[in-house]
């Protein structure tokens, strides 16, 4: 049988598990800076590609409803945006607070620093100064934001790229693989410890979760699909190729290489475990993990600050000497409870009228739903 005539159903634009697994990776990020896991820079990476994913599905239905650039726009500016001013001002209050009580005052910073951070444009400062590493850069307020200042530049580019697309008339996945193209030269060129803060620095990893979608959704011919796991799995391996043999220098040197590994193996798996998607959805085991999706941007957004405010609650609360498992997890539970009451106050008044359950009754569904819109 002629292989281009073999067609298959393309799936829903709606990828359940994405909504849990973005509640793990916030989750990591969290273990991360308390100390239990050491790898949380993966964790954001899986956000780079979940957020390909879904701003490709949000791009896609602009274009199908004839809304262009500033349409677009607006709904990614009001989903980030808003949360995030808000929690700065949380940080700001934290920091006031601590100041009065004889700490460092850590607002006493420059005027462009100020601006740079209600901006999230804190990459700008290093367009010439160049980093190790993209929360290096010392004019971020909360280090945790450094991936903002890539996710903002990859809802620009998406904007631009929706235009052209629309304007000339071609698919959209043709100037998402051209630039993940020059972006791939650019990972292998400077595979490590030379960041800039430009978008084409990660968009490879923002493109595996694009090409994702276009490869689930969009094309409906196995060519095409077997096309994608064949250049996703090429990618992998000439990435790992890169890294042998492996010691802790040359990981280091080549962290783009790593990075690129990794996601190519996490891409490959989300494709093969679709099919699983609406069965594991659904099982009560799956909900606490969606219901953490629910709350994962402000998750993300306020636990970096709260870390001493998190530790002091917890040591007064626990009983001396207990396991430090019992510790960790009391932690990571102060976490989420305080992310759970941002979320209602600062980020669910700013979502469409359909995320208004809350976390605990709905789920991820709503939330996630909303942020591919």
């Amino acid at each position: 049988m002629n292989v281009r005539s073999v067609t298959v159903n393309a799936w829903p634009s709606r990828y359940e598990l994405l909504d849990g697994l973005r509640g793990v990776a916030a989750l990591g990020v969290v273990l991360h800076h308390l100390g239990v896991v050491e790898d949380g820079h993966f964790a954001v990476m899986v956000f780079f590609v979940i957020s390909g994913y879904c701003i490709t599905a949000s791009a896609e239905s602009c274009r199908r409803d004839g809304l262009g650039f500033r349409q677009f726009m607006v709904r990614r500016i009001k989903r980030i945006y808003p949360p995030y001013l808000l929690a700065i001002a949380f940080f700001s209050l934290t920091r006031g607070v601590k100041a009065a009580m004889g700490g460092q005052n850590d607002l006493q910073r420059p005027v462009l620093d100020w601006v740079q951070n209600l901006t999230l444009t804190q990459w700008i400062s290093n367009a010439f100064h160049p980093i190790s590493w993209p929360s290096d850069n010392p004019h971020l307020f909360v280090t945790a934001f450094w991936s903002l200042n890539y996710e903002e530049q990859f809802y620009l580019i998406m904007a631009i790229a929706l235009t052209i697309a629309t304007n000339r008339r071609i698919p959209l996945i043709a100037p998402v693989v051209l630039l993940a193209t020059i972006g791939l030269a650019w990972n292998f060129s400077i595979p490590g410890n030379w960041i800039c803060g430009f978008f084409i620095e990660y968009w490879v990893h923002f493109a595996l979760g694009a090409c994702l979608y276009f490869a689930l959704c969009v094309f409906t011919d196995w060519r095409s699909r077997l096309a994608f796991v064949a250049g996703v799995l090429l990618l992998g391996l000439a990435s790992a190729a890169r890294l042998m043999p492996w010691t802790a220098t040359t990981a280091q040197d080549l962290r783009s290489m790593v990075e690129l590994a990794f996601l190519s193996f996490a891409t490959l798996g989300l494709f093969f475990l679709r099919p699983l998607s609406p069965v594991v959805s659904r099982s009560m085991m799956w909900r606490p993990i969606a219901a953490l999706g629910t709350i994962s941007y402000s998750l993300y957004l306020i636990h970096q600050f709260n870390l001493n405010l998190v530790a002091s609650i917890a040591q007064r609360v626990l009983p001396g000497g207990v396991p430090r498992f019992v510790l960790i997890m009391t932690m990571a539970g102060l976490h989420v409870g305080l992310a759970t009451l941002f979320w209602y106050a600062c980020e669910r008044p700013f979502l469409s009228k359909k995320t208004a359950p809350g976390p605990i009754i709905s789920g991820a569904v709503d939330a996630a739903r909303a942020a591919c819109r």
